[in-house]
């Protein structure tokens, strides 16, 4: 038997995608143990090698798997953390949230239903961000009153933008 911290995690999501650039890889090849650790199944999407590459490319790959369905949630490293989620909100159906603490951790949850992690490799130990990542694995959306509905507001902009591309397409 896992014990209760583990099912906790376990509740609605096994299955968890990893992604970073070279300023973020050492970073997420620590964190891949402790995400294997708590019983899930991780994906590490890139990059695998310290050598430069590009945040955009692994932060819109991410994105597409966990906006798609392959993922529960995912997990994104660079330097800062503010390119690579940039990247990743563009997605539709994504809600990627820099985390600096736990605080930061607790509220993407909670209040954001955030379903991308991300992280800036340079501002953080390697035992702030395992707590931090412990922290997003085991806080649930507080469904329902003014959090749901205001990730719900969220889902209609992306759905007025998304038409308005669709129409402005149609006229050209």
């Amino acid at each position: 038997m896992r014990p209760a911290s583990t099912r906790a995690v376990l509740a609605g999501v096994r299955r968890v995608a990893i992604g970073a650039d070279h300023g973020g890889f050492a970073l997420k090849a620590k964190l891949i143990p402790l995400l294997q650790s708590k019983g899930l199944e991780v994906a590490d999407l890139g990059t695998h090698s310290p050598e430069p590459c590009d945040y955009p490319q692994i932060g819109y790959k991410l994105a597409v798997a966990v906006a798609k369905g392959a993922f529960e949630r995912g997990i994104l490293l660079c330097k800062s953390g503010i390119g690579i989620a940039i990247a990743a909100n563009k997605v539709p159906g994504i809600r990627a949230g820099v985390c600096g603490d736990v605080f930061d951790a607790q509220r993407a949850r909670a209040h954001n239903d955030a379903n991308i992690l991300v992280l800036g490799a340079e501002k953080l130990s390697v035992p702030a961000a395992k707590r931090i990542v412990s922290i997003w694995l085991t806080t649930p959306f507080g469904a329902g009153g003014s959090h749901e509905r205001r990730v719900k507001q969220l889902g209609a902009i992306e759905r007025m933008i998304l038409t308005q591309r669709k129409s402005s397409r149609r006229t050209r």
